[in-house]
């Protein structure tokens, strides 16, 4: 009797699939499964995941590396736990994003529901698969063979302040990317992921960062650009991981043509305009004006489908001429005007909301102070009036929100990293600087997947060497605190020096002319002004105190790190210096939060608080987003982003 091979040992067969896995061919394995019921089992029902463990490995990183920083951070919450790792789940998400993203499924136009023969990803699927790829990326090295301030030029200078004023503005990673020296973080996620971003996000989740442009996306419902401070996809799970996916990313407009299926007739000739058929845009197509009804999800073909027929898509009206669709630089001007309606909306500001970007809490709901949330169409003049009046409007709630209740508001953290990246771009591109590495070159490193890693800050793995528990010594840091005499240690990279580009509008514009109770379409005006400052901090550790156990946890988080310091620069002068007082720590959804309170020029007084959220990983280069506001919480306060990086 003739051999087959199902005769062959399993062993072989399973290194076949990890062959086919490792050579690109992810699909190979599926296709296997589906020939017999032998392979069948052998590759979904194995009784233990070693094999999908292997052909996991032979894609992305050993996620258990990440996953331990993030279990003892959270004092082992079980969502971090490495030995609950699904390696073949996460694998097939993580194939199935991708495959998504590069080819999302075709359009079939029926009366009728159609389902579809194989099962097609939600884009809530795969933006939880990107958010895996980025949390599970091998963390920096704590002991790399070249430091990571190589590069970092340091004056000397018998000045104190020498430190904060002579560091660079930019991460050194980013320094480091430019110079070549990426292969120094060996993860095999971000060049990955990085790959895929080239490609964009799924489309139907990009547009709804835009203001007014309008981008139909095949089996999806129209669109509705509005300048509102609410996401399309507010309170729903994928409106929430979206934003905190572009928080690590930033804004990545949706891809144009293809550079050799672009338009071929030259700008004297333009020839005819193409039809939406025509535009090989994966999943999305142009529109001006409005757009036909919704379609049903994508369906396979049915067998008696003629193949070679073309698929027909209604016709839009598509009145710019080619190439003149929506570029890359219309659609990045289009995502900051609707993040700067955010990002100055006065009336986002309320205790429910713990005064930052933070979703809000809800208490008694006859309690006052839990009514300050608006609505949109909440625009009467007396509410203006009020917002000007100078009226205190603090009232904290009660009982008082624990820290694992505040879970960041990524709609508005996302439109923050927009404004200020946008701002960022204009100051470097103002810069004199002639040479090829001049910061205008480096800023966009900062859009680089190697900058969400867990410790790519300076100095972050300094602390975890020496932290209580890890062998004999222990960091300088390690020392009972005033606030509760609980030992700690520097577990979030906290101290050093960092810089802070800090945006905001025109006091008076803000009231005025920008008021969204007044002209909330004076955002789409050209000619809007905002300033854009860096201001260096230096940042150190005075003690710990304990954190509140979550519910449902027997688990108690790293302690509460309370911190203070010191800015240099205000709006008024380059050489204002102001004290700073804060704490950092954890909160809901895995976040680490930073509270800071700056005093005025010359005083000890308290006169503008800042809450942020750390992006990326613990410690990663990226740094932390967030709110700047009054200390005092008066109704006129205004507010504003700002973003945050360590540099030494």
């Amino acid at each position: 009797m003739a051999s087959t091979i199902t005769d062959l040992p399993a062993e072989l067969i399973e290194a076949v699939l990890i062959v086919s896995a490792t050579s690109g061919n992810p699909n190979s394995i599926a296709a296997l499964s589906q020939t017999s019921k032998f392979f069948y089992h052998l590759i979904y029902r194995c009784p233990d995941q070693h094999l999908w463990r292997e052909i996991f490995l032979t894609t992305f990183d050993d996620p258990r590396p990440a996953l331990n920083n993030l279990s003892t951070i959270s004092g082992g919450h079980p969502n971090f736990d490495a030995h609950k790792f699904d390696w073949k789940q996460e694998y097939t998400d993580r194939i199935s994003a991708a495959s998504y993203i590069r080819h999302p499924p075709p359009l079939v136009q029926t009366t009728a529901s159609v389902c579809s023969q194989r099962e097609v990803p939600t884009s809530s699927s795969v933006v939880k698969a990107l958010l895996s790829v980025i949390a599970t990326s091998t963390p920096f090295p704590s002991s790399p063979p070249v430091s990571l301030t190589i590069l970092t030029d340091f004056f000397e200078s018998d000045s104190p302040l020498a430190p904060m004023i002579n560091s660079s503005p930019l991460p050194p990673l980013l320094l480091m990317l430019n110079a070549g020296y990426s292969s120094l973080l060996e993860s095999v996620n971000v060049n990955w992921l990085q790959e895929l971003l080239e490609i964009g996000l799924p489309p139907e989740l990009t547009r709804t960062l835009l203001a007014t442009l309008s981008i139909d996306v095949q089996g999806h419902s129209p669109p509705r650009p509005a300048l509102t401070s609410a996401s399309h996809w507010e309170g729903s799970e994928v409106g929430h991981l979206f934003h905190k996916l572009v928080c690590c990313t930033g804004f990545i407009p949706i891809s144009a043509p293809a550079p050799e299926l672009a338009d071929p007739f030259t700008p004297e000739s333009p020839g005819p305009e193409l039809a939406p058929a025509d535009l090989p845009v994966p999943g999305a197509w142009f529109a001006q004006s409005a757009s036909p009804s919704a379609s049903p999800d994508s369906a396979a073909p049915d067998e008696d489908e003629d193949e070679d027929e073309p698929r027909s898509l209604p016709p839009l009206p598509i009145s710019r001429p080619r190439p003149s669709l929506y570029t890359a630089e219309e659609q990045f001007a289009d995502a900051r005007t609707l993040a700067r309606r955010r990002v100055y909306d006065m009336r986002y500001l309320s205790p429910a909301r713990m005064w930052g970007p933070f979703q809000p809490i809800q208490r008694d709901t006859n309690d006052y102070s839990n009514q300050l949330e608006y609505s949109e169409d909440d625009d009467d003049d007396d509410d203006d009036l009020g917002l000007m009046s100078g009226m205190n409007r603090r009232s904290d709630l009660s009982p008082p929100i624990e820290p694992y209740e505040v879970v960041p508001d990524y709609v508005w953290l996302a439109s923050a990293r927009i404004v200020v990246e946008a701002n960022l771009r204009e100051v470097f591109r103002r810069s004199p600087e002639p040479d090829a590495s001049s910061m205008g070159d480096i800023l966009p490193y900062i859009r680089k997947m190697h900058t969400t890693c867990v410790g790519g800050s300076p100095g972050y793995w300094n602390a975890w060497v020496d932290r209580p528990g890890n062998g004999e010594g222990g960091s300088k840091d390690n020392e009972k605190s005033k606030q509760g005499e609980v030992e700690g240690w520097d577990w979030a990279g906290v101290g050093g020096i960092w810089k802070r580009c800090v945006c905001w509008l025109d006091y008076r514009e803000l009231l005025g002319k920008y008021s969204l109770f007044l002209a909330p379409e004076r955002f789409l005006e050209d000619g809007m002004q905002e300033a854009c400052r860096i201001i260096p901090m230096a940042i150190r550790i005075t003690g710990y105190s304990e954190s509140p156990i979550p519910p449902g946890s027997t688990a108690r988080p790293l302690p509460t790190i309370h911190i203070e310091g010191e800015s240099i620069g205000s709006d008024r002068s380059l050489d204002d210096l102001r004290k700073i007082t804060g704490k950092v720590r954890m909160i809901g959804d895995g976040a680490i939060l930073w509270s800071l309170v700056s005093s005025a020029t010359g005083s000890s007084e308290p006169e503008w608080s800042s809450e942020a959220v750390q992006i990326g990983g613990p410690g990663a280069a990226v740094g932390f987003l967030g709110m700047w506001t009054g200390a005092q919480h008066e109704r006129p306060d205004p507010l504003g982003p700002f973003w945050a990086w360590k540099v030494a």
